[in-house]
């Protein structure tokens, strides 16, 4: 899939499986943002599905996220403990919830980014690499279909165009819905509380 599909499934990530929006979207382009750099702008890598479009990414790249948060709490407690000492305050939650949250938002979105350019869908994943030799090939260009140079990738742009249909349509609905359910005279966007 292109950028809209990898938008549309963070979005019902997001809305669906109550994750953290932000890293919802950095999960669901970080595959193709590496991979494509390493590819076509560095030429390290002899695919543009290597090596973040594999299983072994998948799991390095969420213990990284899970680093990062344990990190993070552990400074932010320390700086709230100091603030605390010094003001008297009663003490605040761990935020243990907070980091497993953070884990599993950035978890589930790229695990359906790997989806949505899975077989399934039409697609080539290299998910057992470096495990498993896989060869194919990558096209010249991004998007090079669009300039005649590679074939139309026709079944993973209708998978595409019925992922991205289906979460404008589900989030047409919520808008609705929610205002709907607004007093008369509040006059807000039914996008207003999209995070």
């Amino acid at each position: 899939m292109i950028l809209p599909g990898h938008l549309a499934a963070s979005l019902l990530c997001h809305r669906h499986l109550r994750v953290d929006l932000r890293l919802a979207l950095v999960a669901g382009v970080l595959p193709d943002v590496v991979d494509k750099l390493a590819y076509h702008a560095f030429h390290l890598v002899p695919s543009s599905r290597l090596p973040m479009h594999t299983l072994l990414a998948w799991l390095a790249s969420t213990a990284v996220v899970a680093l990062l948060a344990l990190a993070l709490s552990t400074s932010l407690s320390r700086l709230r403990e100091r603030a605390r000492v010094r003001s008297n305050l009663p003490r605040p939650c761990s935020g243990e919830g907070s980091r497993v949250r953070s884990v599993l938002s950035f978890s589930l979105a790229y695990a359906a980014h790997l989806l949505c350019d899975s077989p399934l869908v039409g697609g080539k994943l290299p998910f057992l690499w470096p495990f498993r030799a896989y060869h194919f090939t990558s096209p010249r260009l991004p998007l090079g279909f669009l300039f005649g140079l590679d074939a139309w990738p026709i079944q993973m742009l209708i998978a595409e165009l019925l992922l991205v249909s289906l979460t404008l349509y589900l989030e047409w609905r919520r808008a609705r819905a929610l205002a709907a359910h607004r007093p008369e005279g509040e006059r807000r966007s039914p996008y207003d509380g999209l995070a």
